[in-house]
């Protein structure tokens, strides 16, 4: 005997990340403690344009519905000789404009270990893409080595919590 099987998909969500943030958010060396709202090696290199920042993530017009984003750290920067970098010293903030004054860190905020979602850019529609830049903050008497974390970013339906 037979029987029919069907699904019904009402929304699909295409994104992708640009090369530069794909490939790492990095804060450089550092050779003097201690530092203040060090930028991200490309908050203002986007293929040499000093104005705009080179970290997006593109909302693709395969896309059938708008997009929140969310953003999230699986913790501290730490070394492997368990040094650490206090996760609220790592800031991000978001903008659906890239030029010198956008994304701003002005109204920066503080990478947690939970998904928040992101309200600068809520509701992306496709075709569009959300642009970020990230700050460092380092205190004098940091333990010299190399720190790391993992940077996770979700996008969701707009008016979907993040999960």
């Amino acid at each position: 005997s037979n029987t029919s099987s069907q699904v019904v998909i009402q929304s699909f969500i295409s994104l992708s990340m640009s090369s530069n943030l794909s490939g790492g958010i990095d804060f450089g060396t550092i050779t003097t403690l201690p530092v203040v709202q060090r930028n991200a090696t490309y908050n203002y290199n986007l293929s040499g344009d000093t104005n705009k920042t080179g970290y997006d993530i593109a909302v693709s017009t395969d896309s059938n519905v708008n997009v929140d984003f969310c953003i999230k750290a699986s913790g501290n920067l730490n070394t492997s000789g368990g040094a650490s970098i206090p996760i609220v010293n790592e800031f991000w903030q978001d903008s659906s404009v890239n030029n010198i004054t956008n994304p701003s860190e002005t109204n920066k905020n503080s990478l947690t270990t939970a998904y928040s979602n992101i309200t600068a850019t809520a509701n992306l529609a496709p075709g569009n893409s959300n642009y970020y830049r990230f700050w460092l903050n380092v205190s004098s008497g940091q333990a010299a080595g190399t720190y790391n974390n993992t940077i996770s970013f979700q996008g969701v339906q707009t008016g979907t919590s993040c999960s």
